[in-house]
C-alpha cells in the first residue's frame, strides 16, 4: 500500500490497482466526501466479478456494464479489468470529484479505453440509453441505503434477457424495524422475524418484480446473498411472455405464526396456525419463487474455484445447496434456546430431517440456519433429541 502525495492510497483489489482517498481506511463508517470507497464491501465486489463473468461468458453478442454509482470507480474498473467479456464499461456518478479519480484509476489500470464516464443524475443518465441499440447487457445499482427510486431508471435501459445487480443497504427497514417505510419503498407489509435476511432479499425481488410487471417484463433470479448490512440481488430481465406469466405466480404472501414459529405460503386470507390456532402474520407481498438458479450456480462455483476464491465458494455452493428449498429458514439457535438445550451440530440436523424422510439444507443467508419442508414440532423434536447435554 503506498501512500499518494495528495492524501489518497494506492491498493490493490482483486486483480486491479486502485487510488482511494486515505480517509476511507480504517473506519467502520467512510466518509461520503470528497469521494466515497467503503472497503468493507471487497467481498461484495468479489462477487460481483464473479457473478459478471458467468453471465458475459454466455452471451456471443456484445456485452456492455454500466456502474450507476461509481465513487471511485471499483466496481467498474474491476470490471473492465477482471471481466474479459466486457467491450465497454459505462462508469457515472453525480460527484464530478468522484469520475475524476475514477479516470485516473482507469489509467492506472491501462483500461481507459474501455471506460466511458459521466457524471449526472442516475436516471438522467440511464434514459439516454433506453434505445433497443444503446441499452447495456448488465447494470449496477449500489446506491447508499435503498435502492428503490432507481429500479424503475434502470429496468428501461436494460437489454432484454439482461443482468440487474441490486444492492441495498437499509437493514433496519428490510429487516422489519420499520414496517411503513418497507411498504412505502418495497410495496411490502414487514415483519421481525428469524429470517429477516432472507425476507429482506425477497422484500427486493419483489419490489423490482413489481416495477418490471408494469412495463411488460418479468424477471429471473439468478443469484443473492447478504454479508454484514448488505443485501446483493442478481436477477435477469426478460420481455418473454413465459418469464412475465411466471413472475406474477411468484409474488405472493409468508403466513408466519409470532407464538410457535409456523410458516406458510398463501394470499392474504385469515389463516390459522395448524399448532396454535391463531390467525398467522402476513408478510408481503413478496418474492416467494426461487432465488437462486442452480446452472448459474455450477458455473460461478467453478470460476471462485479457479480464482481460489473459499468466502465466495463457501456461499455460493450453499446456496446452490438450497436452491430447491423452501422458503424461510429456521435459526437453530433460536430454537435451542427456546428448548433451553446446547445447540446441536447443523449437520447432524440435516441429516436427521433427511432420514426422517423431509428435505433439508444450510442456507446462505444464516450460517445458523437451516431450510427444510419440516414442520415445527419436528425440527424442535430432532433438536431435543440431539442434544448433546
Amino acid at each position: 500500500m503506498a501512500v499518494l502525495e495528495d492524501n489518497q492510497v494506492e491498493i490493490k483489489e482483486g486483480a486491479t490497482k486502485l487510488y482511494v482517498p486515505k480517509s476511507s481506511l480504517g473506519v467502520k463508517v467512510p466518509p461520503r466526501v470528497p469521494v466515497f470507497f467503503n472497503i468493507f464491501a471487497e467481498l461484495n465486489r468479489n462477487i460481483s466479478m464473479g457473478v459478471y463473468r458467468v453471465f458475459a461468458a454466455e452471451k456471443e453478442n456484445r456485452v456492455t456494464f454500466a456502474d450507476c454509482f461509481a465513487a471511485t470507480g471499483v466496481r467498474g474498473i474491476r470490471a473492465a479489468v477482471e471481466v474479459p467479456k466486457l467491450e465497454k464499461v459505462h462508469l457515472n456518478d453525480v460527484n464530478p470529484v468522484a469520475i475524476d479519480l475514477a479516470k485516473r484509476n482507469a489509467s492506472l489500470n491501462s483500461v481507459s479505453e474501455k471506460c466511458e464516464f459521466s457524471s449526472k443524475d442516475i436516471c438522467f443518465f440511464l434514459a439516454e440509453q433506453v434505445s433497443l441499440r444503446n441499452r447495456f447487457s448488465i447494470i449496477d445499482l449500489d446506491p447508499y441505503g435503498s435502492p428503490a427510486a432507481y429500479v424503475d431508471c434502470a429496468l428501461r435501459s436494460l437489454k432484454d434477457d439482461g443482468l440487474l445487480s441490486v444492492t441495498a443497504t437499509d437493514t433496519a427497514v428490510l429487516c422489519g424495524v420499520y414496517p411503513k417505510v418497507a411498504y412505502r419503498k418495497y410495496y411490502c407489509h414487514t415483519l421481525r422475524t428469524e429470517y429477516c435476511h432472507e425476507m429482506g432479499v425477497r422484500m427486493i425481488l419483489g419490489a423490482i418484480a413489481h416495477n418490471a410487471q408494469r412495463l411488460e417484463l418479468g424477471i429471473f433470479p439468478m443469484f443473492s446473498h447478504v454479508n454484514r448490512h448488505y443485501f446483493r440481488v442478481y436477477t435477469v430481465i426478460s420481455a418473454s411472455s413465459e418469464c412475465i406469466e411466471k413472475t406474477y405466480t411468484s409474488i405472493n404472501f409468508i403466513k408466519h405464526c409470532t407464538i410457535c414459529n409456523y410458516r406458510d405460503i398463501g394470499d392474504m386470507n385469515e389463516i390459522k396456525c395448524k399448532n396454535c390456532g391463531i390467525p398467522l402474520k402476513n408478510i408481503g407481498p413478496l418474492w416467494v419463487g426461487n432465488i437462486h438458479e442452480k446452472k448459474f450456480l455450477i458455473n460461478l462455483i467453478e470460476d471462485f474455484k479457479r480464482s481460489s476464491f473459499k468466502t465466495g465458494l463457501k456461499i455460493s455452493t450453499m446456496a446452490l445447496e438450497e436452491a430447491d428449498m423452501p422458503q424461510a429458514y429456521y435459526n437453530v439457535d433460536n430454537i435451542s434456546s427456546k428448548l433451553n438445550v446446547a445447540t446441536p451440530s447443523i449437520s447432524l440436523i440435516i441429516e436427521s430431517l433427511r432420514d426422517s424422510g423431509y428435505l433439508a439444507s444450510r442456507t446462505a443467508f444464516n450460517f445458523k440456519g437451516i431450510k427444510t419442508n419440516a414442520p415445527i414440532s419436528i425440527i424442535t423434536e430432532i433438536v431435543r433429541q440431539l442434544n448433546p447435554t
